[in-house]
């Protein structure tokens, strides 16, 4: 059986056998096709065909599309042009789109224009993007390709934190570099893709008093909140305001909630009393029970002396007030 044969009408299993067994054995396996060239040597050939190979349409952002020596330019220099790119910001508050593409200026026209803007670079120079944000980190103006002959460091905006107003940022993104080697230029990249802006966190206390969130490290990277501390008086015996934390480890569940002791009376006849206004003020109040202890010499006029006095169960008299009774002349009075 030849091969015409075998691949009259359609493809069949029966059919990929039979080829097996025509190319003495050999397996061949269903793909994207096959092809039968005439061959002068060989006869026929067969051959898979190949997966068409797709073609990007566009460069990468910010990727180099054209790179020309400026003429009798020394020390040399070098007209570029980009592929477009943009940077873009995360926006979460509400009512917000949530994504914000920024186009790209070159020398204060758009990326986008036609003919493309073009960039001079010399020998070690880098291409970046650089842009400025409030303190909330939002972007502020036009984003701008630039020319840099060093690199700089970005610094990132602050949010308002703690008692801090927050500061803005001045970032720097490094896209490519430009070398000559040997009086040939050559490039180096660090970046092809659209930028990706990230906006911090912003912790923010409300109410008055102490601050629990107390500030944001930037150079830790890190938000810092106040912890509760116990005072502990040595040599007392004391109750703890703060509940101690369950089996030792912060992080259990057990632990999810601070909880504080609660000032009390006694149970069962009280002599001292707690009482809550509702608006932040507890008072210790005694029984509400007043008097006062007299001692008289019973004399025409009788000499009185205040022994005893107390007010709300609390006794109040001089503690230097003193009298010694049954002794003739003695105390206060005779």
């Amino acid at each position: 059986m030849d091969l015409e044969t075998i691949f009259q009408g359609g493809f069949t299993p029966a059919k990929w056998r039979l080829l097996g067994d025509y190319l003495k054995g050999d397996k061949l396996h269903p793909g994207k096709g096959i092809r039968i060239d005439n061959s002068a040597s060989s006869g026929k050939t067969v051959s898979a065909i190949k997966q068409r190979e797709y073609r990007r349409s566009q460069q990468p952002p910010f990727s180099i599309l054209t790179l020309q020596k400026v003429p009798a330019s020394d020390p040399a220099e070098y007209k570029v042009t980009l592929q477009d790119g943009s940077v873009i910001e995360r926006d979460t508050t509400s009512g917000s789109d949530g994504v914000v593409e920024h186009d790209c200026n070159i020398g204060g026209s758009p990326m986008s224009t036609r003919p493309r803007p073009e960039l001079t670079l010399s020998d070690g120079e880098f291409i970046a993007v650089t842009f400025t944000t409030d303190a909330d980190g939002f972007i502020q103006g036009t984003p701008a390709v630039v020319a840099a002959s060093t690199e700089q460091d970005s610094i990132h905006h602050q949010p308002a934190s703690g008692e801090g107003l927050g500061e803005s940022g001045d970032y720097w993104i490094k896209i490519s570099q430009l070398n000559i080697v040997s009086g040939a230029p050559e490039i180096t990249v660090f970046q092809q893709s659209d930028i990706e802006h990230s906006r911090l966190w912003k912790g923010r206390n409300i109410g008055g008093a102490r601050y629990i969130h107390k500030e944001r490290d930037g150079a830790n990277d890190t938000y810092d909140f106040r912890t509760l501390e116990q005072f502990e008086p040595v040599g007392r015996t004391y109750g703890k305001v703060i509940v101690p934390f369950v089996n030792g480890d912060e992080q259990d569940d057990a632990n999810d909630s601070i909880k504080f002791s609660a000032i009390a009376g006694r149970a069962s006849n009280p002599q001292v009393n707690v009482k809550d206004n509702g608006a932040g003020i507890i008072t210790v109040e005694g029984n509400g029970n007043s008097g006062v202890l007299e001692w008289s010499n019973c004399e025409d006029p009788a000499v009185t002396v205040t022994l005893l006095q107390w007010e709300d169960g609390l006794i109040i008299t001089n503690e230097d007030t003193k009298i010694t009774a049954g002794c003739s002349g003695s105390g206060s009075g005779g």
